[in-house]
């Protein structure tokens, strides 16, 4: 947790402890709570770019790249060895 300092009105200060009082929580737990809600109720929206066809996605780049004839054979069993370098398997 941290710790932050801010300023409330008078009215926000009896409203806060009235809650609490009838919640038998500190308040504290309210003003989170509340932060929460206000957080993701305000939370920016990312939304995908638009594409103008699949061709535009950029996963279609490795659409057919196991029919490269240079193309390791072994690749669904090693692919570990060629993406990261870890030792090979035997077939």
């Amino acid at each position: 947790m941290k710790r932050k300092q801010i300023y409330i009105e008078e009215t926000q200060e009896r409203e806060l402890k009235e809650l609490a009082a009838d919640r038998d929580v500190p308040e504290a737990v309210i003003v989170r709570s509340a932060l929460d809600e206000y957080l993701k109720a305000n939370r920016p929206r990312i939304t995908p770019p638009k594409l103008r066809s699949m061709k535009d996605h950029p996963l279609w780049k490795i659409v057919g790249i196991g029919k490269n004839p240079d193309a390791p054979t072994d690749g669904a069993v090693n692919h570990d060895y060629y993406l990261y370098g870890a030792p090979k398997k035997r077939p």
